[in-house]
């Protein structure tokens, strides 16, 4: 021991690694394959025996039963006639030679309880028992097929409720086979183990149990003596503690059921016991060897690393305080190295850290003094545009009208150039709309009576804060680019609602619309969050709508901005979407 220690780790190491992978490749080459082979192979016989048996065994019995059914559904001229028969003189003279033709049909297999016909015609023909317990179920028998088997099902039968499988066909006139019309519904009663011949059990492995289920999982012959026929199997598996059993599972085809064993371990696995403890004492000499080496490596390598992982994992919080912490570790001089490699990356991780802090900050000063100065000048934009459509108003009148109407203008006017110039950006819905009705005033002073303007704003959300500004541009363009070129009278709504998280403003008027390739490309511009292209010759719609739906990106974000409905001829709306709740300014 005392010369191993002066080795270096490496080949200790690798001494104890080749240790450990001769014992456990002996372990696994010598015992467990060749105990895997034993069981796979005695597993695999005995499985495939018992699952071939039964099938054949369920297979000829239900062949049978086919045949019955196909006989009297397509061979039979007597069941023909009677469902055919509409006359009730001659269908009673029928019935006796049916029922004796149905009786030979039940004589030619143990196990067929009852046989039913169910005509399409109401007709109601069976040998035993009450056929109201079969009607509901002739609905099952799917059309077009040449028999049918169902799941178990429990009937009474002459007084005695019965475990039974329903087969069957639809049966169909062999007088019209171009029409294939349906005259009727076989179906016979079949004892639940009529399928299995008259031993019920073909093979019984010792010390096993057997369960045969149908397609919904409802046992019908088992041989365990605690199970009784219609229990359901999952009901069994909740009620099982005892794990000493290997389960193997096979498909019934006919009924579309299962055939599922139960064996004991002890049966299978009794051929490998003496390899299975010749194995445990292997694996206890095994680990007695491997404590010293696994107490040397505890103690020399995984505690530092248990140490330098926990330190790790603190630093992945991202938390910039555990940056600060720094490790110290004895053992291997291997793990020492590696922890002072990993305190100096540290050192430079901090310093890289507080460096990009420090010019991710100066960024961001950049960016919102760029966003407060695109900001101020699009907002600027609005005051001279205004004014200059206002002023052409105020010349119009004057040399219409006079100068009776100008004082009233002007004082209207004065209103609104003095809430534009307001110090603050965000402003109360009800203050905006008090200075939108004032610039209404003035343009109804120009048109006279050619447009009105009803207000739908309920009163919850007159005192949101929204950016200040925001719906003149808008009104101003239904006024001048939708009402104005309209003949006749026009219409102007205002409308405002809070839906969810978004405020919803609308302004809508009757007035020319736009055309729908113009219509296009505004769209594609507000949606890019961009001023409207020169291909759409129009500049005031450009500094209107890109005003505002530029103001909104640049505040809230992409997904708020302007919406644009307009059909030509039928007029315009424009949909403002902000946050609700939102008190930032533009």
């Amino acid at each position: 021991m005392g010369y191993l220690k002066k080795l270096p780790i490496r080949i200790q190491l690798s001494v104890l690694v080749i240790l450990i992978i001769v014992i456990v490749i002996f372990i696994i080459f010598t015992n467990y394959f060749k105990a895997a082979k034993v069981v796979e192979k005695k597993n695999n016989e005995y499985f495939t025996e018992l699952i071939a048996q039964m099938n054949q065994t369920i297979s000829s019995n239900s062949d049978v039963v086919k045949r019955i059914v196909q006989n009297i559904s397509y061979n039979s001229p007597i069941v023909q006639q009677y469902l055919n028969e509409t006359d009730p003189m001659a269908k009673y003279a029928k019935y006796t030679q049916l029922k004796s033709y149905i009786s030979d049909m039940i004589s030619m297999k143990d196990g067929i309880l009852d046989i039913a016909l169910i005509g399409s015609d109401g007709t109601k023909f069976n040998i035993n028992g009450d056929i109201n317990n079969l009607f509901p179920l002739k609905d099952e028998i799917p059309k077009k097929q040449l028999h049918y088997f169902s799941e178990m099902k429990n009937l009474p039968i002459n007084n005695e409720n019965k475990h039974v499988f329903i087969a069957g066909a639809q049966i169909y006139s062999i007088t019209n086979f171009e029409n294939t019309k349906e005259i009727g519904t076989l179906m016979i009663v079949l004892d639940a183990n009529a399928l299995l011949g008259s031993s019920n059990s073909p093979m019984r492995p010792s010390g096993g149990k057997i369960y045969m289920v149908d397609r919904k999982g409802n046992v019908f012959f088992t041989n365990d003596d605690s199970v009784k026929p219609g229990s359901a199997y999952s009901d069994i598996l909740s009620l099982e503690k005892d794990g000493s059993y290997i389960v193997q599972q096979g498909v019934i085809p006919d009924i579309g059921g299962e055939i599922i064993f139960k064996l004991p371990q002890s049966e299978l696995l009794s051929g490998i016991g003496d390899i299975r403890k010749q194995s445990f004492m292997i694996f206890i000499i095994s680990l007695l060897l491997l404590a010293v080496p696994f107490f040397l490596v505890i103690n020399n390598i995984l505690q530092p690393l248990k140490k330098l992982i926990r330190l790790m994992n603190e630093i992945k919080l991202g938390k910039l305080k555990n940056l600060q912490k720094r490790i110290s570790v004895e053992g291997y001089a291997e793990i020492i190295v590696m922890a002072n490699e990993f305190n100096e990356m540290l050192d430079e991780i901090d310093d890289l850290t507080h460096r990009l802090l420090e010019s991710k900050t100066r960024l961001y000063e950049a960016e919102l003094v760029k966003k407060q100065s695109e900001m101020a000048y699009l907002q600027s934009q609005i005051n001279p545009h205004f004014l200059y459509n206002t002023l052409e108003s105020i010349k119009g009148i004057a040399a219409e009208e006079g100068v009776d109407k100008i004082f009233d203008m002007t004082k209207a006017l004065a209103l609104v150039f003095r809430y534009s110039i307001k110090g603050t950006d965000m402003v109360p819905l009800r203050e905006e709309l008090t200075i939108i009705k004032s610039f209404i005033y003035i343009q109804k002073i120009r048109f006279g009576n050619r447009f009105e303007v009803k207000y739908h704003f309920p009163e919850a959300i007159l005192e949101c804060k929204v950016p200040k500004m925001i719906l003149q541009p808008i009104v101003e363009n239904a006024i001048f680019h939708g009402i104005e070129p309209r003949i006749g009278e026009g219409s102007l709504q205002l409308k405002g609602e809070i839906s969810g998280n978004i405020i919803l403003l609308s302004v809508q008027d009757n007035g020319a619309g736009i055309e729908a390739e113009k219509l296009c490309l505004i769209k594609e511009s507000l949606s890019a969050g961009q001023g409207l292209t020169d291909k759409i010759h129009d500049r005031t719609v450009n500094i209107g709508l890109a005003n505002v739906n530029n103001r909104i990106k640049l505040n809230y974000g992409n997904e708020y901005g302007i919406m644009l409905k307009s059909e030509t001829g039928m007029g315009t709306e424009v949909v403002i979407m902000i946050p609700f709740g939102s008190g930032s300014d533009v």
